[in-house]
């Protein structure tokens, strides 16, 4: 037999009656949805900026390590570590030396020069005592060893030198375009009196400043005046120069 329901029965009202009796009562505000709606958007978005300023970031280093890069080799300034012992005491092993690039060599000028030797290649400091057109020579003297360079017939002092020793060698003229070269430390440096003049296109260089292990600076002795780079200045970091090559002087 069929029940008739109340014609006024409501089946939506009946379920949330049910819902009551089997559920505590919770009060929420009206508005609850929506507030959680909006926090929900607002995180996605702050998410999203987030990851923005990531990459926005992650660009401006990587431009900013490329910039560096771009620059690192264009600066008129460079550094070198000296290795040997070839420039002794004027450059001491492990000194720096600020060079520029852009300077032309005068006599008394420190030079880094690019050679070549037993089909090797390599870099080494000397110093400029004598320029294309100039006579040079250390005769002997009375006593049976030569008492001073002589550049074009004058005796060049050279105090920076200390108590070492010139062995004697022939005077010469140096050629055009051509640089004769020695090394402050003369008992072992294979310079100009071995390998003849250098071409002035071989110089990579021109010292302004020598920096010891302490980070102090000074001008490099014996040599002209040069203007070392300011606060603006680039300078390119500093690299390790091989030992030159050593003889026995002649």
């Amino acid at each position: 037999m069929n029940t008739m329901l109340p014609s006024s029965y409501d089946p939506a009202e009946e379920l949330r009656r049910l819902a009551s009796a089997a559920t505590p009562t919770v009060h929420a505000r009206a508005d609850l949805a929506r507030t959680v709606l909006n926090r929900a958007h607002r995180q996605r978005r702050v998410r999203r900026l987030g990851k923005v300023a990531a990459a926005v970031g992650g660009g401006v280093a990587v431009l900013t390590m490329v910039a560096a890069a771009t620059l690192l080799g264009r600066s008129d300034y460079f550094t070198v570590t000296e290795p040997s012992a070839v420039m002794d005491s004027t450059i001491n092993v492990g000194e720096r030396v600020i060079l520029n690039k852009t300077l032309s060599p005068a006599r008394g000028d420190v030079v880094i020069v690019h050679l070549a030797r037993d089909g090797l290649t390599y870099d080494a400091m000397f110093r400029v005592v004598a320029l294309s057109g100039d006579t040079i020579g250390c005769p002997m003297g009375p006593a049976g060893r030569c008492e001073g360079i002589v550049v074009n017939g004058t005796t060049v002092p050279e105090p920076y030198l200390g108590a070492t020793v010139t062995d004697p060698f022939p005077t010469s003229t140096v050629p055009d375009h051509m640089i004769f070269l020695l090394g402050d430390n003369r008992a072992v440096a294979y310079d100009s009196r071995f390998i003849g003049p250098v071409r002035l296109t071989d110089v990579g260089g021109v010292a302004v400043r020598i920096e010891n292990r302490d980070g102090q600076v000074r001008a490099v002795p014996g040599a002209p005046a040069h203007p070392g780079p300011s606060d603006r200045d680039n300078v390119d970091p500093a690299r390790q120069v091989p030992p030159a090559f050593v003889g026995s002087p002649r």
